[in-house]
């Protein structure tokens, strides 16, 4: 008779004392300036203030003549009126004459309005003859010119702490002058997977190996989120590998491991963190998939210790080390986009855990219908079939056919 292993049963918390565990170590990193060209996807350490008015002088937004608007008062094509041009303004010049009654001075597009003009009128609608311009239209006070400061004011809070920034928030730090961008440092993620039976996706997976899923998985969502990866590569099913592969990313922010998280002959996750110096604060979470769920702390820092499973290790990870991530990234936003949608189909559920069931959006007319994609947690390729998933509150036996519920997406 071989030797039997006594398996412990794992003591699990609720979800919501997870997430509050989880959300009380979060210390968002310091911050570094970065020029308007390496700034892109970083997220704002500081209010941004705009240092001057946008724009900095009244500017026409046509080609045409600066005027007084009530001297275009009454005119037609059948009646013109007429006006003395003074002269003309380019773009890039200031302008050395104003304009007064019965006057106009020719303004091509972005050029300084002078000042005594309030309206521009648009070449099309005047006809020049020498040194007088006829009207041939009524124009309104403020009509194809942008005021000084219209756009943003100076001393106006463009931007809040905790934007990510885009391609056009780029432009108007351009366009206010501003070259330098404080941002938050990204948050260096430490990933890796462990099992005898992983192996690289280079190499061939017989007699019952399994290439790397999750590494890559998460290697991918951290660095789409704006985060800096490390992988120190596959560590066996032994507390001295992992402990080994551990040290080599020490100077890390935050570590995901995994694999070997559940109670049993082949738990290594939980002893290599305590090898390390480090403690368990939770382990195990009232949730399906993805109940050996781990929490801890190594060397002051956050550490997670994720299912094996593809499917549950990527849900346990949107659910609760992505909104992680981003307060640690100093994000605003950390909460994943949702979708309320009408069932089509039920949705079983046991009363007393929360789950997570991932679902797919069939788009009708006007109505948004949703459809669960049931699979098992070792199951990949789920994941190119739906965009997101629904949770199944643990006081609910489910859902029912034509209920609303909030569709949450994976994209981030």
């Amino acid at each position: 008779m071989g030797h039997k292993v006594k398996l412990d049963f794992l003591t699990t918390v609720s979800p919501k004392y997870a997430r509050e565990i989880i959300d009380s170590y979060v210390t968002p990193l310091g911050f570094e300036s970065l020029s308007i060209k390496s700034c892109l996807g970083r997220v704002l350490a500081s209010d941004l203030i705009s240092p001057e008015d946008l724009p900095y002088f009244d500017r026409s937004l046509v080609d045409g003549y600066a005027m007084r608007s009530k001297d275009s008062q009454g005119a037609s094509e059948t009646n013109p009126l007429v006006l003395w041009k003074k002269g003309s303004v380019r773009v890039g010049e200031l302008p050395k004459i104003s304009v007064s009654e019965g006057e106009c001075v020719y303004v091509s597009t972005g050029a300084y309005v002078p000042s005594g003009a309030d309206s521009v009128i648009m070449q099309e609608f005047t006809r020049e003859m020498g040194d007088v311009v006829e009207i041939m239209k009524p124009v309104y006070k403020g009509e194809n010119i942008v005021r000084m400061g219209e756009d943003i004011k100076k001393g106006d809070i463009i931007f809040k702490k905790g934007k990510r920034i885009t391609v056009h928030d780029i432009g108007i730090f351009a366009a206010l002058g501003l070259t330098k961008i404080p941002v938050f440092k990204k948050p260096k993620v430490a990933i890796i997977s462990t099992g005898d039976e992983i192996v690289s996706p280079d190499e061939k997976a017989g007699s019952g190996k399994i290439r790397d899923i999750n590494g890559y998985l998460l290697d991918g969502l951290f660095t789409k989120l704006g985060g800096e990866t490390v992988t120190p590569g596959i560590a066996k099913d032994e507390i001295e590998d992992v402990v080994n592969k551990l040290s080599l990313v020490k100077d890390c922010d935050i570590f995901c491991v995994s694999g070997g998280s559940s109670k049993g002959e082949r738990d290594v996750i939980a002893k290599a963190l305590e090898k390390s110096g480090g403690r368990i604060l939770f382990h195990g979470v009232n949730i399906r998939p993805g109940k050996p769920f781990l929490f801890g702390l190594i060397w002051d820092k956050p550490f997670f210790g994720l299912p094996g499973h593809p499917l549950s290790c990527l849900i346990v990870t949107y659910r609760f080390v992505v909104p992680f991530f981003l307060k640690v990234a100093g994000c605003s936003e950390t909460s994943p986009k949702t979708l309320k949608g009408v069932l089509i189909t039920n949705v079983p559920s046991s009363q007393g855990i929360e789950e997570y069931v991932n679902v797919r959006i069939i788009p009708k007319g006007r109505e948004i219908f949703v459809e669960p994609i049931f699979a098992k947690s070792a199951v990949i390729s789920v994941l190119t079939f739906s965009c997101g998933y629904i949770v199944v509150d643990e006081n609910r036996e489910g859902y029912e056919k034509g209920e609303e519920v909030d569709v949450y997406f994976y994209e981030s």
